[in-house]
């Protein structure tokens, strides 16, 4: 994937760092397995953990993943994403402000509420700016559809 992927860009790859299954998936092994994808390019590692085996045990609890995270942040020095039961911008910033992760990546809380991100930002006291808009989604940067304007639209038909 690297020799293909622009070096320019960055590369994450998605572990799971556990199998929480009894004589499955070790610390060792994690560690092994991201070792093996910096040495190839990886940028970042996102750590996870199960959904591999159907006799898994996870250990739920706030931010429960994030021990794999810090473990390969910290001993291998590659940059990781935290995942897993973080939802509060307070987690976040502990996370990061501690060393035991780069990025933390909150899926549930933005499904929860789309604009997290902000509202988080706000209750922090957050007023300088907010990032850009990505260029190829900035409204006049794509060119137009082409293509018949003319053209019959389909017609939904239940038979």
């Amino acid at each position: 994937v690297r020799a293909a992927w622009p070096r320019e860009r960055p590369m994450t790859v998605r572990i799971s760092a556990t199998d929480w299954s009894h004589g499955g998936t070790s610390d060792e092994d994690a560690l092994a397995a991201a070792r093996a994808f910096a040495a190839h390019g990886a940028d970042a590692i996102d750590v996870s953990t199960g959904q591999v085996v159907p006799e898994e045990r996870p250990e739920y609890g706030r931010s429960y993943q994030t021990p794999y995270a810090d473990r390969i942040r910290n001993v291998l020095g590659v940059p990781v994403i935290a995942v897993g039961a973080i939802s509060s911008w307070d987690d976040v910033n502990s996370l990061l402000l501690a060393g035991r992760a780069d990025l933390c990546a909150l899926a549930r809380p933005h499904l929860h509420d789309p604009h997290w991100t902000l509202h988080a930002a706000a209750a922090q006291g957050y007023t300088g700016p907010g990032a850009p808009w990505p260029l190829p989604y900035r409204a006049g940067s794509r060119p137009p559809p082409t293509g018949r304007t003319d053209a019959p639209k389909p017609r939904l038909t239940l038979d």
